[in-house]
């Protein structure tokens, strides 16, 4: 009874989509541009693909390229603004629901030249002049199909609007990727794909000022602490530096950690033997104030070692020269 519920409901959001994105073709004016340069990131899961270190990757590029650049977000989690603003000194961040209020806003008030659009792909209401598409190799698709029945957000066939597309975490999901490039080909013809991984830098323990090469936990017995869209790929990435995860707690994206989920975190893995953790760095900006807050002896006697990671995609020559031009 629940999955025909649910699938009737998936049906239902379906048709919604197909509504909603109709009306950009019916009705062109919809479709608001502004004095600058474009550049959407996107994705048609939910989550898991790794926009935030991408959007810094790019931000970064197109300013070492001379460009006056913002970056526009809905900021769905706060953690991604966080990372953003700290990654980002001087690059104006501009968060808001209205993307085309915000992009004004960048143009006139910023000098904004380049936009990027975060979580772009099915905010239509902006005229984009680069529609990137980024899929997560470990599981481009998501399971199940439409919301709520899986985890796309709209239409496969519907990646055709994209004009080019970012096959991230290609190292720990390899073997997807040959399937993923046929896929993609079948639905846009001769589809650009650029492919990128998840490069670990260093663990950092924030508290204590340390921070340790990405091999130098290789050996250890750990537990890991996330909530983000994909922890799986997350807690591969840290086996494959050769740390062993013992227990794994996971939350949903953007959960904001309570100081009593920490505390009961922490009991479990001291009762496993274990003295150290591992998380993201988006999960650190939400779990930072807890820490901080938690008695002295208590965090010397336990560690959370927060993975710092830079995405890197191939012939980034050839993709930053894409993002300036189409």
């Amino acid at each position: 009874m629940k999955k025909l519920f649910a699938k009737s409901l998936a049906a239902v959001y379906g048709a919604g989509v197909w509504f909603w994105q109709s009306t950009f073709r019916w009705f062109p004016s919809r479709v608001k541009k502004v004095n600058a340069r474009v550049v959407s990131l996107g994705n048609i899961t939910w989550g898991g693909t790794g926009k935030t270190p991408f959007a810094v990757k790019i931000a970064r590029a197109l300013t070492e390229a001379g460009r006056k650049v913002a970056v526009l977000t809905r900021g769905y989690g706060d953690d991604e603004v966080k990372e953003l603003r700290k990654k980002l000194p001087g690059i104006p961040v501009i968060v808001g629901k209205d993307r085309v209020h915000a992009a004004r806003e960048a143009v006139e008030k910023h000098g904004a030249e380049v936009l990027l659009m975060d979580d772009g792909f099915q905010h239509r209401g902006l005229h984009r002049d680069l529609d990137i598409v980024m899929l997560n190799a470990t599981e481009p698709f998501g399971p199940g199909g439409l919301i709520p029945m899986g985890s796309l957000r709209e239409p496969l066939d519907n990646l055709a609007r994209a004009d080019l597309f970012v096959l991230t975490k290609c190292d720990v999901g390899s073997k997807n990727v040959h399937w993923i490039r046929q896929k993609l080909n079948s639905i846009k013809p001769n589809a650009l794909i650029f492919e990128a991984i998840h490069k670990p830098i260093a663990f950092r323990d924030p508290l204590r000022n340390r921070t340790l090469q990405p091999t130098d936990l290789r050996g250890k017995k750990v537990a890991a602490l996330s909530g983000i869209g994909d922890p799986h790929s997350f807690e591969k990435m840290v086996e494959l530096l050769g740390a062993e995860i013992q227990f794994a707690a996971r939350y949903e994206d953007h959960h904001p950690f309570k100081a009593s989920e920490v505390s009961n975190f922490v009991k479990q893995a001291r009762a496993m033997g274990l003295k150290e953790a591992v998380t993201t760095e988006k999960d650190y900006f939400r779990l930072r104030t807890i820490l901080e807050k938690a008695p002295a002896e208590s965090a010397q006697a336990f560690t959370f070692w927060v993975l710092e990671i830079e995405f890197q995609v191939n012939d980034e020559e050839d993709f930053i020269r894409r993002c300036l031009h189409s």
